[in-house]
């Protein structure tokens, strides 16, 4: 069990080069509009989505950032401390800080991996939108 922990925090890390990706997306798409078709109403809304785009990929990058950093602590806490000692605190911190609900307190590990499998997955749909969003705008400039 205490593997699954190093290994969820491992797989959870690479949130750092999808985030840079959306960066690269977001750039590429600000560049392409201010180049050639910013006088236009629907390049400004692609601006707007952009940007949306980018804050909200963001925000998930630094919570699947965030919970890898944690499952990464528990796992290296968990060598002197048993995992269900440590399940208590840790649920205790989050609820004292409402960094969590009451409902959530308590539950297995495995279903804490997989809500932070559900935001890794959430983050690369966002990645995929913001380079469909990317080639729309090239598509329009080119149609110009």
């Amino acid at each position: 069990m205490k593997m699954n922990f190093f290994v969820v925090a491992k797989l959870l890390s690479v949130t750092t080069g999808l985030l840079y990706s959306g960066y690269v997306a977001f750039i590429l798409s600000i560049l392409a509009i201010l180049l050639k078709g910013w006088d236009s109403l629907i390049f400004w809304i692609f601006i707007v989505i952009t940007m949306l785009l980018l804050v909200l990929h963001h925000y998930l990058a630094f919570r699947v950032k965030f919970d890898a950093q944690l499952i990464e602590m528990i796992a290296h806490e968990s060598k002197t401390e048993s995992i269900e000692n440590l399940t208590q605190q840790f649920d205790q911190t989050l609820l004292s800080m409402q960094l969590m609900p009451e409902s959530k307190a308590g539950r297995d590990w495995s279903l804490r991996f997989a809500g932070c499998f559900k935001l890794l997955k959430i983050q690369m749909t966002l990645l995929l939108i913001q380079y469909f969003v990317l080639i729309i705008v090239i598509y329009k400039l080119l149609a110009q």
